[in-house]
């Protein structure tokens, strides 16, 4: 057993070290699809504001909306760059690649996402 241990150990390092990651990339995967079904769920409720109310502003709860959902886009965009930005594509795995891929065009549609809200968030201040 002793002539495994220092085996034993680097594999129960490497274990630790994979699960941590592991976590970490469910962890940016939760975060963005939160924002993005925030902002789907936030989209119907101002929409139905705007068709019942005549007005976004003719409530408060809906005028709050744009600058929750520009705090939380913003806040998975940055969970996610922080953990997939040092993350180098590696040859022969394909499915790592796939996900630094596929966080990176997610990324890449929080932008306009963020900048919608904040579009209908001036609006609804203006229409105030």
């Amino acid at each position: 057993l002793l002539k495994y241990e220092e085996r034993s150990e680097k594999a129960a390092k490497h274990s630790d070290t994979a699960a941590r990651e592991l976590y970490k990339s469910k962890a940016t995967q939760a975060s963005s699809a939160a924002a993005i079904a925030l902002s789907l769920a936030s989209s119907l409720a101002l929409s139905s504001a705007v068709l019942l109310l005549g007005s976004p502003s003719a409530s408060t709860s809906t005028s709050i909306l744009p600058p929750i959902n520009m705090v939380a886009i913003a806040a998975a965009f940055i969970h996610n760059r922080s953990f997939w930005k040092a993350k180098a594509k590696v040859p022969f795995v394909g499915g790592f690649n796939e996900a630094i891929q596929k966080s990176k065009e997610i990324r890449q549609l929080m932008v306009p996402m963020a900048l919608g809200w904040g579009i209908v968030g001036l609006l609804c201040w203006i229409d105030g």
